[in-house]
């Protein structure tokens, strides 16, 4: 009886902690989608539309959610029929602070890139083989999250990436010849 009782405690232990270091790792996937593997394995996916080789697909079906928020509108991008990219578009304020906050505490701080005449920010995490974005356009009122997994994003042409992603936001290098504006601290 002790024997059994040990059994089950040390399967539950393993089934929790497997599942929760499963599902919250981006190592291996995004959520129950596995990076590299056929998209079209999984049940209930919708073509959006396509580019060259690329891909992108919905689940209609699924939801999900962080802390109390519901995210729902979850894009999967497959190249040459495999996951590369997830994107989630974010409709509200809300859901961007508690996104933002929960990428923070569990990947660290991100470097930052903002383009100012653009009104363009990207926050960019990267861990393991996957690369976190999150962007905000406050021209155009748009905020989202990418996880991009690097072994597949890297062969894709950039171009053709960023070709691809009309949604994205483009980031140019500072030119070195030109000299900053100083402004005095605080004086904005």
């Amino acid at each position: 009886m002790k024997i059994k009782f040990t059994v089950i405690i040390t399967a539950v232990l393993m089934l929790c902690l497997g599942v929760s270091s499963g599902a919250a790792d981006l190592r291996e996937g995004f959520m129950r989608y596995k990076w590299g593997e056929n998209i079209l394995q999984y049940e209930g996916m919708e073509r959006l539309y396509s580019k060259k080789d690329v891909i992108f697909y919905r689940n209609p079906g699924e939801s999900y959610a962080i802390e109390d928020i519901s995210i729902d509108d979850v894009i999967f991008g497959a190249y040459k029929g495999k996951l590369f990219a997830v994107y989630i578009a974010i409709d509200t304020l809300e859901k961007y602070d508690v996104i933002d906050r929960y990428l923070r505490k569990k990947y660290g701080l991100p470097a930052t890139k903002v383009y100012t005449e653009k009104y363009l920010t990207t926050y960019k995490w990267e861990y393991q083989d996957v690369t976190i974005k999150l962007k905000t356009d406050e021209v155009k009122d748009k905020m989202k999250v990418a996880f991009y997994y690097e072994k597949l994003s890297r062969d894709l042409n950039k171009v053709t990436v960023d070709d691809i992603d009309k949604s994205s936001y483009r980031f140019f290098p500072i030119d070195k010849n030109k000299k900053p504006e100083m402004i005095p601290f605080l004086a904005f």
